[in-house]
């Protein structure tokens, strides 16, 4: 035998102590938590949730929903009755599936190009969760599942830099806009100053401000968005005695009381009304983990979604994009709130409105629309045969074209290819008795094409050719774009239409084209401006030449199916009283053009005939500036200064030429390069020559300094020096966008409980085994609980609620305590039957598993051994309760429960939950139960596996079984504090284990664990939990093999300590004397 190294170590003569201490005891705190589980329509789901009282629980998921206690589900009651007892584990289960979804929206947060989808899309709800384990809002899976690209930033896309969605049950609405000077004010420094020089990111411009990055979140109750899919997106406002004051139909809330407000007064005032819920403001920073100096973390994500439980306002920024190597600054597609690139895209692109974030507008003062007609596209028959009819149903009008051949004729194509009208849905036309006639159903089937026409309006088959040689004209969905005068030539009214599909609808829809606009006509040297009201109408004729008469402004025959339009109508005057007359407003006549904006009487510019100009009432976004002198004439001013001529006669602009407008400082590239512009730090006045000579004498200047170099343009004929002035989009856009984020609505046809196993065994289907959460559930190390608490009701089927058994014995530390179906739900029942001849209730065929005789196709049953079944007890019958001044009948369990933790503090782990000491049942309105159960009612259900509570007099409902669900094969496992007792053994021994993981297989180490287990086991024994016990851990099942497999065996043996269910007393008879002399038996 080797030396003890300790005993080896010694070098020196003497007396040496070495003590052992191979007494210690083991003391295992039980676990006491409970896991409750059922069904909530609000609140958290899918994931445990720590609850400590009832406030904390009612303000999480609400108060008792008796509308779901009417479907047998009870977990808001049975939640609450188990609080009265100590804290609890929640777990809301709802099962999802890829039919779910929820709208989000993909925000653009730069001004350039124009890609933000305003009206969102529809994405699988549950795929903005991880789902890995307990399912939690993840901002990454919500990228996956929008399909950002995380791996480069594309010009031409939004790039997922702020994507909001609401995960919540009730419909919010959200603003986003440039936060607020007045918000930001300790951020008014640029990058450089706030990183240092050495330390500025590599997506970012060193001369930009950090509030440039910053962004104020609105948060609103209810549905005040916007409807993008139509023209008027808030036209329901129109005619609200409090609202309209606040919202345009087109372009939404309105930002300032009046055009001077240095600040959002009127959306101020919009958030004061008593009818509008502010349910949260957030200003915060789209840069990832931007920290203050305080060290507060202003990140977006981190602030948004630390609230996502209460307001359903979920974000995610797209990091991944945040390399450092690529600039975000100012870049398309990347973050530019200020404009930096406007100067590009309106030089070198087609942008002409801006819309990202809620803001939308117009960035050109002058927009145009040439006249536009639609002829239609004729077919003609060649190979196809044609029948027309009025169907079998005596409504519409049915064509069918059939055509056998492989290659199909023009007519078959064109009819297969056509789209049905709804009554929201434009879709194809057929030109049919001078009428354009809408097609209302399409279906193909194989070489048949059939297509239902409307009949409204005169139209009869003998209006459509059959023939051989048979010609149709039809206009399809997508060929609808025109845009002509409304009326004849000939008459005096005026007015142009643009169609459903043309840049006028569009422009409309998105707010470029509001009321107030104006165009100027110019006809016979004479000049006439008209001030426009634009309207959204269904317009019953179709324009098909570029004339409008008679013969070209075709009617469509069925009200119904009339196309969605804008009307323009032109007044002489602001006030909008009188029409302009025709011969002022016309795109018709050859002899008229519309003028630009920047045409003059010495310089005209004007449009060509046919084309409708229209001037924005906005304005531009820029303006040209002449200016003194620059770095290259005046060698004493810096790159990033010019001097501009202070006399106001000279320059009007100056009067805008003020602190936050920006000039440009590169123009960009008609090959993408990006403009940008630079900011205007300060404007010194009253400069003169003796200054900088370059001044006029007698003149004075402006000196105008921003935070990078200018670009000056030199013109030569004449020579000329000048500047572009730029406005913040902030200070010009008067309206925001008002976003409308639904939520996701539970679905009663599968997500809400309704009162029959199948929809239960469903809702309770994400734990089941093989589930990631079902996995997290049995992981011992990712979550603790001792005890598992049905809620639900039914449960009349085959291995009744095994979900609960199985997950317990897949944990192999925890146990379920289950009800039993009630006895109204057993009475109800027809298949099987549990009534007897009289109708009464059997619990003789509850032990049965139904009337058999019946022939039932379901069998009643208990979870099996292979089920978990000793790892569950069944609680019958309910309980009856005082609710809102009735009564009423609960389950049982979690009053149940209130007595398995009771006995923590006043008995054992494993101490029997029954009888008068542990097992009388209280609770908050309990006053009885469902139905008093006799012993011949016991007889049956107790040796069946159902722990009965029976009501006894002076101690009231009362548990009076000890029963696991596993009666057959019957074992000492058949008894709860068995399956106790196991539990805290097999939970103290793990806990002895883990301390000696890795550590060296050695006689003395199997010795120690050994040790430690017998003396943790002697304590179990002394508190009557075991008989006896053994524990073995030596080279019997030790063995060389089993070592060098890197394993460690521990063998226990228990004898638990039985209960005694039954009590019998006899009581014998004897004669007188017998006692004394012995003489019985």
């Amino acid at each position: 035998m080797a030396l003890d190294p300790k005993i080896a170590a010694l070098k020196a003569a003497g007396t040496y102590r070495f003590e052992f201490d191979k007494s210690q005891v083991v003391s295992i705190p039980a676990n006491q938590t409970r896991l409750v589980v059922g069904f909530s329509k609000t609140g958290p789901f899918n994931t445990p949730v720590f609850v400590p009282d009832t406030a904390f629980f009612k303000q999480v998921y609400g108060d008792i929903d008796r509308n779901l206690e009417r479907k047998d589900s009870f977990f808001h009651r049975s939640c609450l009755a188990a609080l009265e007892r100590g804290p609890i584990l929640a777990l809301n289960l709802l099962n999802l599936d890829s039919a779910d979804k929820v709208n989000a929206v993909r925000f653009a947060t730069s001004a350039t190009p124009e890609v933000q989808v305003n009206a969102g899309a529809l994405y699988e709800y549950q795929k903005f969760y991880n789902r890995d384990k307990f399912w939690f809002p993840s901002t990454e899976d919500f990228l996956t599942n929008v399909g950002a690209d995380e791996d480069a930033l594309k010009p031409a896309s939004v790039n997922d830099l702020l994507d909001i969605t609401n995960l919540g049950q009730n419909p919010i609405s959200v603003i986003v806009k440039k936060s607020a000077p007045t918000n930001v004010l300790q951020y008014a420094v640029t990058v450089e100053e706030w990183y240092g020089a050495a330390n500025v990111p590599g997506y970012l411009d060193k001369d930009s401000l950090i509030s440039d990055f910053f962004v104020d979140v609105f948060v609103i109750e209810g549905n005040f968005g916007g409807d993008f899919g139509t023209t008027v997106p808030y036209s329901r406002f129109a005619a609200d005695p409090i609202f309209q004051q606040y919202f345009d139909p087109t372009q939404g809330l309105l930002r300032k009381k009046f055009a001077t407000d240095n600040t959002d007064t009127q959306l101020q005032e919009f958030f004061n009304e008593t009818e509008v819920n502010l349910r949260a403001t957030y200003t915060a920073c789209l840069l990832p983990d931007f920290v203050d100096l305080l060290g507060n973390n202003l990140f977006v994500e981190k602030l948004v979604n630390a609230d996502t439980a209460s307001t359903g306002l979920f974000v995610t920024v797209n990091e991944n994009l945040f390399d450092g190597d690529t600039l975000i600054d100012g870049v398309p597609g990347g973050i530019d709130m200020v404009g930096h690139n406007l100067e590009a895209a309106t030089a070198f692109g087609s942008q002409d409105d801006v819309n990202f974030l809620s803001y939308s507008g117009s960035i050109v003062s002058d927009l145009s629309f040439p006249g536009v007609f639609e002829p239609g596209t004729t077919v003609v028959n060649s190979t196809s045969t044609i029948t027309v009819e009025v169907p079998s149903s005596g409504d519409d009008i049915q064509i069918q074209v059939t055509n056998t051949n492989a290659v199909k004729d023009a007519i078959w194509t064109a009819f297969s290819t056509m789209t049905a009208n709804t009554t929201g849905i434009v879709g194809s036309f057929i030109l049919a008795a001078g009428k354009y006639v809408p097609v209302i159903s399409v279906q193909v089937s194989g070489n048949t094409v059939t297509l239902l026409l409307s009949d409204v309006g005169g139209i009869v088959p003998a209006n459509f050719q059959t023939g051989a040689a048979a010609s149709y004209t039809y206009i399809n969905e997508a060929d609808f774009n025109f845009v002509s005068d409304e009326f004849q030539q000939a008459s005096a009214t005026s007015g142009i239409i643009g169609s459903y599909g043309s840049t006028v609808q569009s422009q409309f829809a998105s707010g470029v084209l509001t009321d107030g606009d104006e165009a100027v006509y110019e006809i016979g040297g004479q000049q006439y401006t008209s001030y426009l009201v634009m309207n959204a109408i269904s317009y019953g004729f179709i324009h098909t030449a570029a004339i409008t008469t008679a013969l070209t402004k075709i009617a469509i025959s069925d009200p119904d199916y009339f196309l969605p339009a804008v009307r323009i109508t032109p007044y002489t005057e602001d006030s909008y009283t009188n029409i302009t007359p025709h011969s002022q407003f016309s795109i018709d006549d050859p002899a008229g053009v519309f003028a630009k904006s920047t045409s003059t009487a010495l310089i005209p510019d004007l449009y060509a005939t046919g084309i409708l100009g229209v001037q924005t009432l906005k304005g531009a976004l820029n303006l040209g500036i002449d200016i003194i002198g620059d770095s290259l004439n005046e060698p004493t001013l810096k790159p990033n200064q010019v001097l501009i001529n202070a006399n106001i006669a000279v320059t009007p602009e100056i009067a805008d030429v003020i602190v936050g407008n920006y000039l440009v400082h590169q123009n960009g590239t008609v090959a993408g390069a990006p403009s940008r512009l630079t900011r205007i730090n300060s404007v010194v006045g009253s400069v003169t020559p003796t200054q900088y000579p370059i001044i006029p004498a007698g003149q004075s200047a402006l000196l105008v300094t921003c935070q990078s170099e200018i670009d000056v343009e030199i013109l030569t004929n004449p020579a000329q020096r000048k500047v572009e002035l730029y406005y913040p989009i902030d200070s010009w856009i008067d309206y925001l966008n008002v976003f409308l984020l639904p939520g996701f609505k539970l679905d009663t046809t599968k997500h809400v409980p309704d009162g029959s196993n199948q929809r239960q065994n469903k809702c309770l289907s994400p734990i089941l085994g093989g589930t990631n959460l079902y996995k997290a559930l049995t992981d011992k190390e990712t979550i603790n609980f001792r005890y598992v608490v049905d809620t639900y009701g039914n449960g009349i089927e085959a291995n009744c609620k095994s979900v609960y058994t199985n997950l317990c014995a897949g944990r192999k530390n925890a146990f379920a305590i289950v009800n039993a179906p009630s006895a109204k739900d057993f009475k109800k029942n027809t298949d099987p039957s549990f009534s007897d001849a009289t109708g009464g209730l059997s619990s003789k065929f509850i032990s049965e598993g139904g009337n058999l005789a019946l022939n039932p196709t379901v069998r009643f049953s208990l979870p099996s051994a292979t089920s978990g079944g000793s790892w569950g007890g069944y609680y019958y019958p309910f309980m009856t309760v005082r609710d809102l001044g009735k009564n009423i009948s609960v389950p049982p369990a979690a009053y149940v429960s209130n007595n398995f933790i009771l006995k923590y503090e006043n008995a054992l782990p494993w101490s029997i939950v029954a009888g008068v000491r542990r097992g009388v049942l209280g609770g908050n309105g309990v006053v009885g139960l469902e139905l008093n159960l006799d012993q011949e009612d016991r007889y049956y259900l107790e040796p069946f596996g159902i722990n009965p509570i029976v009501f006894q007099s002076g101690t009231g409902p009362t548990i009076f079984a000890n029963k696991t669900a596993q009666q057959v094969p019957k074992s000492a496992l058949s008894s709860i504090n068995v399956r106790e007792v196991v539990i805290y053994i097999q939970d103290g021994i793990d806990a002895i284990l883990k301390n000696y993981l890795f550590e060296f297989n050695t006689a003395q180490t199997r010795l120690e664990i050994k040790t430690l287990a017998d003396n943790f086991l002697a304590t179990v024994q002394n508190d009557d939990g075991v008989y006896d016990y053994r524990n073995i851990m030596d080279e019997t099942n030790n063995t060389p093999d089993v070592i060098d497999q890197s394993v460690g065996i521990l063998d226990t043996y228990i004898e638990p300590v039985r209960g005694m269910e039954i009590l019998v007393q006899r009581t014998t008879i004897l004669r007188t004397g017998a006692i004394s002399t012995g003489n019985f038996q």
